[in-house]
């Protein structure tokens, strides 16, 4: 999914930056404070995160309120963000004039935008939705709103605004995003005819990649099409190509417990035979994910070793704990190299990464492995990876993994033509993980 130009990738660090004895500070707000009072005090604690979340939580409730608007520029200017300070500062000051809220455009456009652009969808979609209002064609207030509706997953809504954008200029990334809307909401005919005025569209490299993955999208879809009810293995399957192990498994908050990870190893462990892929070693990236790659090469009587660069003469799975290990050096994954596969135990199903792994175990939040969270002698490591080796061990004639395993070899084995995974001929590059998924739909029949 195309953000608008000149948009801002990286998301909105809110951490505070304080000593230790103000990390242990709980807000000292008594209950009669008023909302606008609790935010004002997060903000001198520096808690920044807290006092954005508060600031949502009033200025949804009224539009135009310019004490919660001028707090919030208050926090931008603390967290750094003074180019959209300046924006919020302008409509502080429009604010105090007698005129209208609703007529201060411009304003309202900017600090719109800004909130697009620090992915704050749901107080941009609240403020254009405003705007839309007094100037129902705009395309670009029509763009923006579409756009953050699409991020807030409300694809049939967005799909109106980017039309009226489309109706007044043909544009790529519009047009992009409205075949990704109509994709996501199973409409196989207008995501097909969204698609064909894309294509003259496509100027740049990027541009014509970005049609040919979405081309493939469309056939993946189109091989589900008999399925009344998409699930979480469909979309990652339709969207990236790539293989979800465990869907409709969830992970505990927390730190995992071994039989979390053994479970899923003997299931990759499956899988790799029954796809007929005969690796030749074992990788990981960081040190979080050394022990996990360790015991899957025992299970596997396969040799590990550390990720020592792109090229890498046999045949090799790179294994890492959470997707974001691999952030640093990312440009180096999204080549499909025959000669290394990518696998994750987990991944967000709400943040997007430039690259997304072949194969998956389970979408989560977050994830803290069971030898995280405190600093392990090499004894009590070397004891935790001989507990799960032999927990997976045990595990490998599971009579409900064998049925996982089983299951999702019936599902991939009749569309490896359209799978990323051992697939370099048909994949030159892994696609981008958008998270776009959408929510799913509940079987009226279960």
């Amino acid at each position: 999914m195309e953000e608008s130009e000149n948009q801002e990738q990286d998301l909105l660090d809110f951490s505070p930056v304080k000593d230790g004895a103000q990390a242990a500070t709980v807000s000292a707000a008594t209950p009669s404070a008023s909302p606008i009072a609790e935010a004002s005090t997060l903000l001198q604690e520096g808690q920044y995160e807290k006092c954005r979340d508060r600031l949502t939580e009033i200025w949804l409730q009224a539009p135009y309120d310019r004490a919660v608007i001028e707090l919030y520029c208050a926090l931008l200017k603390e967290v750094g963000e003074v180019e959209s300070a300046k924006r919020f500062a302008n409509l502080v000051a429009k604010l105090k004039e007698p005129t209208p809220p609703y007529k201060h455009h411009q304003e309202l456009f900017e600090v719109g935008y800004a909130l697009v652009d620090l992915r704050q969808y749901k107080l941009a979609a609240m403020l254009l939705s405003e705007l839309i209002k007094e100037l129902p064609e705009d395309p670009l207030i029509n763009y923006e709103l579409g756009f953050s509706l699409m991020c807030l997953k409300q694809f049939g809504k967005a799909v109106t605004h980017f039309e009226k954008f489309k109706n007044a200029r043909d544009d790529f990334d519009v047009v992009l995003n409205l075949c990704v809307c109509y994709t996501l909401l199973r409409n196989e005919e207008a995501a097909a005819h969204t698609l064909n005025s894309l294509k003259p569209l496509a100027e740049s490299e990027e541009e014509k990649l970005e049609f040919s993955h979405r081309q493939t999208v469309l056939k993946r879809l189109s091989r589900l099409s008999h399925k009344k009810i998409l699930n979480e293995r469909d979309w990652f399957f339709i969207l990236y190509g790539s293989i979800l192990l465990r869907p409709g498994k969830s992970l505990p908050e927390g730190k995992l417990e071994l039989k979390h990870v053994a479970s899923t190893l003997v299931i990759l462990k499956g899988l790799l035979s029954g796809l007929a892929v005969q690796e030749e070693g074992i990788e990981y990236y960081s040190l979080r994910s050394k022990p996990m790659a360790s015991v899957f090469s025992e299970l596997c009587e396969l040799p590990v070793d550390s990720y020592r660069g792109p090229d890498r003469p046999d045949k090799c799975l790179l294994m890492m704990s959470w997707t974001t290990d691999i952030l640093g050096p990312h440009q180096v994954f999204i080549n499909n190299n025959e000669q290394r596969g990518l696998f994750a135990l987990a991944i967000s199903p709400t943040e997007p990464l430039p690259v997304i792994p072949d194969i998956i175990g389970y979408t989560a939040n977050d994830i803290l492995m069971p030898w995280e969270g405190r600093e392990h002698s090499p004894r009590e490591l070397e004891a935790q990876m001989k507990a799960l080796l032999e927990k997976a061990q045990n595990l490998e004639a599971d009579p409900d993994l064998l049925r996982e395993t089983q299951d999702a070899l019936d599902y991939y084995l009749d569309k490896l033509d359209l799978l990323v995974f051992a697939n370099s001929p048909g994949f030159a590059n892994r696609p981008e993980y958008t998270a776009e998924l959408p929510a799913l739909e509940k079987d009226p029949e279960k």
